[in-house]
């Protein structure tokens, strides 16, 4: 008997073995399914419940007053309008940014895109706040526009205006990220052989280049459009007493006018809202990402309709109109071609200003020593510094908030790390319900999630305590968890996971070994992600904050709500210098682990 027919006869076995082996991975699904049901489902759940409620028991009175409310349609209208220009503003500026960042150098790309996802990785709170100083009538534009003479500038702040500029702010990144992934993998060859042939380059570039990008155009606005329906903080800070948006009017409802079945009625109406946007969005956006889709079907029924009687041919008349429209389009387009460079810088000029200004107004501001709202400030010092590292209640915000973020995270990293090894390696089946199920938290609005908690978890003592901080936060870090996690898993060969099982390893030898040195920089991205979503929160605070817990978004929130004063300039500068140094010591630290590898080879190659 031959060594070869030997080893083939028992990896043979041990294969056979290994099939014969019950399929247990779908149990690492199991604590993600149960921290979503238990802590997100039956919220909801919950709330909707409670919107049934009235003074006769179960009811649909609530839904009458609500519905019959002007003030809630009015406050309806003002959500869908901000919704829908912050959306065409948001994708046409992140259109022209990201086409023109993948026609730039290497190098200068590298340097545009950290203008980019530095505001996107800054606090919500902290960009909607500088906006008071740059739009405010003592702020940086009536400074500006003083100096070339407009003695009475416009309101540009706490009114509809302000907060437009604000959300778009916000939201730019959202947008420009999702496009500009999609134009950077796009082969230019075909719309260098369409000018080839003649055409001109705009008219190349909508005939072959919009086609490709049309899917990531239109992700984008549903997820700027979707995520301007929830919106609370900014439009809080920068809206005027007139006009809030829906997210407000539920916390008015709840707060201010003590009517939690109104508020939960409000919130479910605006959730079904959401759920409507996401099926309809859902179901039209996967068709598009398909070739041959419903364009195809659409273009072989109409040639069989049957001709109108009498008159000229409608397939004639049909090719006339379209070549009209054609032509029509196409000059269009060489207009637009021929001021495309200037369109494109001038979009570029307009977005990083937009993203940039913000945070180089908070740092100068910060160095204030007025105690009112001017900038530029007309004199320096470091009085608000001193003011904040001498403040115990701001300080204990300030730690309070990074335990409970990091506890969080880390939680969220655990569940959502063995949630995605089981939806990745697991059944096939209920991969896609479970995938909608982990989204639905960055979907579904937190005003109506923080509402629907509060109603659950309120009867047991959880407000006001730092476990029920970290609970809501552990679900709204999942969805980041998961999807970074699962994306790794997928590049990753799952046949060094059964060699390692041939060879003998056990499952935590497997998960030791290969799997999270794998997956190491997935699970450090889902952490630092998680750590943000919890750390950057003020609405779940808002309900779950306490006496003795109040997080720090939540006390720069109300501080801000009471007086405009550098002392949130200064909390957002050291932010940001600790996320600076954090970085610069993670380079500093790979820098001296590769130069004592290379000394140590050095040393024993001599």
């Amino acid at each position: 008997m031959s060594v070869d027919s030997s080893a083939e006869r028992f990896t043979g076995g041990l294969a056979a073995r290994l099939r014969r082996r019950p399929d247990r991975r779908w149990l690492t699904l199991v604590p993600l399914l149960a921290v979503l049901i238990l802590l997100f489902v039956v919220p909801l759940f919950s709330l909707l419940a409670d919107s049934f409620r009235s003074g006769q028991g179960f009811s649909l009175e609530n839904y009458r007053e609500q519905v019959t409310s002007p003030v809630f349609w009015r406050a309806m209208r003002r959500t869908l309008v901000i919704a829908a220009l912050s959306t065409a503003i948001c994708v046409a500026l992140g259109y022209c940014m990201a086409y023109a960042l993948t026609r730039m150098p290497k190098r200068l790309r590298g340097v545009l895109m950290v203008v980019v996802l530095v505001p996107y990785f800054t606090s919500i709170l902290i960009r909607s706040y500088a906006w008071i100083a740059i739009l405010a009538p003592g702020g940086l534009v009536a400074r500006t526009l003083a100096l070339v003479g407009v003695e009475n500038p416009p309101e540009l702040v706490f009114n509809q205006i302000g907060m437009l500029i604000g959300t778009v702010q916000i939201l730019l990144p959202l947008a420009l990220l999702p496009i500009y992934s999609v134009i950077s993998d796009i082969d230019r060859a075909p719309v260098r052989a369409a000018q080839s042939l003649g055409a001109s380059p705009a008219v190349a570039h909508w005939h072959v280049y919009r086609p490709a990008t049309s899917s990531a155009v239109l992700a984008s606005a549903a997820l700027v459009f979707i995520s301007t329906l929830g919106f609370y903080v900014t439009p809080a800070l920068l809206g005027g007493p007139g006009d809030a948006l829906i997210a407000q009017s539920i916390l008015v409802q709840f707060s201010n006018l003590v009517d939690p079945a109104g508020a939960a009625t409000q919130a479910v109406l605006l959730l079904l809202i959401v759920l409507l946007l996401f099926v309809v969005l859902f179901r039209y956006l996967a068709p598009s990402l398909s070739v041959g889709g419903t364009e195809s079907t659409a273009a072989a029924e109409r040639p069989g309709r049957r001709p109108r009687c009498g008159g000229a041919d409608p397939d004639e008349r049909r090719e006339k109109l379209r070549a009209l429209r054609a032509r029509m389009l196409d000059t269009g387009l060489d207009l637009v071609g021929r001021l495309r460079l200037p369109i494109l810088l001038c979009g570029w000029i307009l977005g990083a200003a937009l993203l940039v200004t913000p945070l180089i107004v908070v740092a100068i501001w910060s160095f204030s020593d007025a105690t009112y709202l001017t900038f530029p400030p007309e004199e320096y010092s470091t009085r608000w510094f001193a003011d904040y590292f001498a403040d115990e209640a701001w300080l204990g915000s300030t730690f309070l908030s990074l335990g409970i973020a990091s506890t969080a995270a880390v939680i969220s990293v655990v569940i959502g790390g063995f949630g995605a090894f089981g939806l990745v390696r697991g059944p096939q089946r209920p991969r896609l319900p479970i995938a909608i199920l982990v989204a639905m938290p960055l979907i579904v609005p937190p005003m109506i999630y923080s509402l629907g908690f509060f109603v659950l978890v309120a009867p047991h003592g959880l407000v006001g305590t730092n476990l029920g901080l970290i609970l809501p936060y552990v679900v709204l870090g999942l969805p980041f968890s998961v999807s970074i996690t699962a994306a790794a898993l997928r590049n990753l060969d799952h046949r060094l996971e059964n060699a390692a099982r041939s060879l003998g390893a056990g499952s935590l030898s497997v998960l030791r070994h290969v799997l999270l040195p794998a997956l190491r920089p997935a699970l450090i991205s889902g952490f630092v992600f998680s750590f943000l979503a919890a750390f950057d929160d003020v609405v779940v605070a808002t309900f779950m904050s306490g006496p003795t817990a109040v997080t720090l978004p939540l006390r720069m929130f109300q501080d801000i709500k009471l007086e405009v004063s550098p002392r949130t300039a200064v909390v957002a500068v050291v932010l940001l210098g600790a996320g600076a140094a954090a970085v610069l010591l993670r380079f500093v630290i790979a820098w001296l682990v590769r130069a004592v590898k290379v000394a140590l080879s050095r040393l024993g190659s001599s």
